[in-house]
């Protein structure tokens, strides 16, 4: 393994729809840094169709967008440094590094994703670069990442209760559900995990395998997972929302444990003197103070008829405070890297629980937060039905995609260089 002197990474360990990509093209901004965004994603390999198609500050078509991702700040693709990167480094990408081992086991990487990152990071040394490392599946990772390359490293979290919202609205506009069935795949793919054991057992993600050694098994094993989010039935919100406020919590708290600096950027838009605070710990460790001048605020409060948010909260922030009292919370978080946490762990919980509090007052101060009731979900849900959450013909489409799946990339390849 490359020491880590010679890549002196940073990391930003952060969630979907928390404001990573802007924080990604903020530190992107400064010439010395190499930044790669969400190189721990499925699907990353794929990008290789849009080879040969960047020009200039212009951003391929990658099919129709029917929601506002708010990502206008971006002057060109987010992905355009693993295109730059791809010849000697993509080969080495995992084919699903998403969810197999995001809890790492005695806090060690897999030996296929270290070769990986170590690759990126040395093609960013190569160019004379700093490696930045901008994640949304990294938070668990944070101890194991931090033992393997050493590095600056930062938890990047979003009000938790708007950021739910912000699964919401791509489900409304576009009939999306995978930002919803992130958190309960996240919480479910790890529940033996001492971490996630900590989840009382009301609360506990379903207990569907992971399959994801071909690329059937993988979508099967997704579409699993996204088809308990998506009942009709209003009651299954609460337990929807259970698992986001679960995995926002304890995911977090695997962050900032193994983290130098925690950033919450809702507060970096509305306190001056944090923002301030904050821009001088990254000119410190980057060498430039980055710019937030353009940094943009969205509440995207949801309220739900068929339960109470704040009780669900209160849930989650009594099994914390137990656990941290028991010292359980403290021996599991100990278990996710090789060295000590960097963080106390009575630190880090009381900064997110703080913020529980916050997102549940701003929620009840927000004069435009959007009531959904239990009607409202109900047709919501039946509009965005999937075929494929039958389970028959889930099962027909794991072993048809096989045989369909090539011909689809082929055609689709054929098509862009017409």
């Amino acid at each position: 393994m490359t020491t880590v002197s010679e890549f002196d990474p940073i990391f930003v360990h952060a969630s979907a729809r928390s404001g990573s990509t802007y924080f990604f093209n903020v530190l992107r901004r400064n010439k010395s840094l190499l930044c790669f965004n969400e190189a721990i994603i499925d699907g990353k390999r794929d990008y290789a169709r849009f080879r040969g198609t960047l020009n200039g500050n212009s951003a391929p078509a990658t099919g129709a967008q029917n929601w506002n991702v708010n990502h206008h700040f971006l002057d060109r693709p987010d992905y355009a440094e693993f295109i730059d990167a791809w010849d000697a480094v993509m080969h080495l990408c995992p084919e699903f590094p998403t969810f197999p081992d995001y809890l790492p086991p005695k806090g060690v990487l897999p030996a296929d994703l270290t070769t990986y990152l170590a690759a990126l990071m040395a093609y960013a040394r190569s160019q004379g670069k700093r490696p930045v490392l901008c994640e949304i599946n990294s938070r668990g990772r944070a101890g194991a990442l931090r033992g393997a390359f050493g590095g600056f490293h930062v938890t990047q979290y979003r009000d938790p209760l708007s950021q739910f919202g912000s699964y919401i609205r791509p489900l409304i506009e576009a009939g999306t559900w995978g930002f919803l069935a992130h958190p309960v795949t996240e919480l479910g793919t790890c529940r033996a995990h001492p971490l996630y054991r900590l989840v009382p057992e009301a609360w506990r993600a379903p207990d569907l395998p992971w399959q994801a050694e071909t690329r059937a098994l993988r979508w099967a094993s997704d579409a699993r997972y996204t088809a308990t989010v998506a009942s009709p039935r209003p009651e299954n919100m609460e337990k929807v929302f259970g698992w986001h406020i679960f995995s926002w919590a304890l995911s977090n708290l695997a962050a900032i444990s193994y983290s130098d600096l925690a950033l919450d950027i809702d507060k970096a838009y509305a306190d001056a003197e944090y923002r301030a605070s904050v821009t001088d710990s990254l000119a410190q460790r980057i060498g430039a103070a980055p710019d937030f001048s353009d940094l943009s605020k969205f509440d995207r409060y949801c309220e739900f008829e068929s339960f109470d948010m704040a009780a669900v909260c209160g849930e989650v922030v009594s099994t914390i405070r137990d656990s941290l009292d028991d010292g359980r919370l403290d021996e599991a978080l100990r278990t996710l890297g090789t060295q000590p946490p960097t963080t106390p762990t009575a630190t880090a919980v009381e900064l997110l629980l703080a913020k529980i509090a916050d997102s549940l007052a701003s929620m009840a101060s927000s004069a435009d937060r959007r009531i959904i009731s239990d009607e409202d979900w109900a047709a919501i849900a039946e509009k965005n039905q999937k075929l494929w959450f039958n389970p028959n013909v889930r099962w027909f489409a794991q072993h048809f995609y096989p045989v369909v799946a090539p011909l689809v990339r082929t055609a689709r390849r054929v098509g862009m260089n017409l």
